[in-house]
């Protein structure tokens, strides 16, 4: 057996923020939870990227069924530790409600006092760790050991490849990501297309690096309740009759304006009378555009429905009573949410290019992101032909069976044991 020291500091932002709750936190929770019942590996937590995400992510694991019987490993003195804990304490329960905002104001001022004093991983808290998992931030310069083996996982290269897709402060995070990475680290890549990306890119010894596919939580499955599924569409006031489904952070990269135009174009030249459009997912960098697209289709604005986030337990409804899901992103490292809406057996169209093509195999119409006559053609095709429809569906639900959290934890743990021989 071998001690794993996991970073899950994104977990806590994403338990305090909206945004962070992407598939990204997703892929690491459903992993973790996956890895703690392998037996080859101990696996222990720790958040050591700020000591604010160090409070937030120790406030999610006390409220995590999950993982109740974990708790952040962090060194420090019996002073600090004493005064991290009247910070948990006192540290607001949403950072979204107003009453809480001066709360969260007089910890932040009360945490940058605690920052100088906070060293969350010494000597004592790496003793006998085998391997350091860095998830999301970059690897930290001190934590290294002779017998410790380093890995970050990789999600995309976008922020570098892509830069105008993103906020700058992402970029400069993901550029010192990169830059945290030694030649004698090791790299989990999330798909094919992600590796040869961050090799091409850095130059790094491929044989360090490591493919392990993501798969769909269990919580997706093609959902046969009327009365869970009825319920589901009234909480998020979408129209009867069909719908169009795509989930994702409402963002350029993921080319929500071009699925906009072409489900309305579709809808006006074919006369459609009963089919919608449901956007779901969070706001992110530069959606102004997305609304504007909307703005601009008044007159069938009432059958294009934005739910905003929606939580895990009503998206296998959302995915099942879909028609179709539509998700020509420009550029993906993986493409979970297509994953997701093939488990629940809906038919898929999404784009041709970067990893979906790994992703939806031959289960989905893929076309490229920026050809419009092919999108709208696809909206049609589902539409109108039933047929197609069942053979997607049953296509989507055999394509999905080839990724599970049992396989990309099995393959976690054979990169483990090849980096540490």
């Amino acid at each position: 057996m071998f001690n794993v020291l996991f970073d899950i500091s994104l977990l806590g932002s994403a338990h305090y923020y909206r945004r962070a709750r992407t598939g990204i936190a997703r892929t690491v929770e459903n992993l973790l939870e996956t890895l703690d019942r392998r037996e080859e590996c101990s696996l222990a937590f720790c958040a050591y990227n700020s000591i604010e995400q160090f409070i937030q992510t120790s406030v999610y694991l006390s409220q995590c069924p999950k993982f109740k019987d974990k708790q952040l490993c962090h060194s420090g003195s019996p002073t600090l530790n004493q005064l991290m804990r009247i910070a948990e304490t006192i540290y607001p329960a949403s950072v979204s409600v107003a009453s809480e905002k001066f709360r969260r104001r007089v910890v932040s001022f009360f945490l940058k006092r605690l920052t100088p004093l906070y060293n969350s991983l010494d000597a004592d808290v790496l003793k006998g760790t085998n391997i350091f998992h860095a998830s999301f931030y970059p690897l930290p310069e001190y934590v290294r050991t002779p017998s410790l083996q380093r890995f970050i996982t990789i999600y995309d290269m976008i922020p570098v490849l892509f830069p105008e897709y993103f906020e700058p402060h992402i970029v400069k995070t993901f550029s010192n990501t990169i830059k945290s990475i030694r030649p004698d680290d090791w790299v989990i890549a999330i798909s094919q297309s992600t590796k040869n990306d961050f090799c091409s890119w850095t130059g790094f010894d491929p044989a360090r690096v490591f493919v392990t596919p993501l798969a769909a939580s269990g919580e997706f499955f093609r959902c046969s309740d009327p009365g869970r599924n009825s319920a589901v569409r009234h909480k998020y006031g979408i129209p009867e009759g069909h719908y169009a489904l795509s989930l994702c952070t409402l963002e350029p990269r993921k080319n929500i304006d071009q699925t906009i135009r072409c489900f309305v174009r579709t809808v006006r030249e074919q006369r459609i009378p009963d089919l919608s459009l449901v956007l779901v997912g969070t706001k992110g960098w530069y959606f102004d555009r997305i609304f504007d697209e909307i703005a601009n289709s008044a007159e069938i604005r009432d059958r294009i429905v934005v739910t905003g986030y929606v939580p895990d337990e009503d998206l296998a409804s959302l995915y099942s009573e879909a028609m179709m899901f539509v998700y020509p992103s420009l550029y993906e490292g993986f493409g979970l949410p297509p994953l997701e809406a093939m488990q629940c057996g809906v038919p898929v169209i999404t784009s041709n290019s970067s990893s979906l093509p790994e992703v939806v195999g031959s289960a989905g119409i893929m076309v490229s992101p920026t050809d419009s006559d092919a999108l709208c053609q696809a909206f049609l095709d589902i539409y109108r032909n039933a047929e197609l429809r069942d053979d997607l569906s049953r296509r989507s639900l055999e394509q999905a069976k080839k990724f599970s959290w049992e396989q990309c934890a099995i393959d976690t743990v054979t990169a483990y044991k090849a980096a540490l021989g």
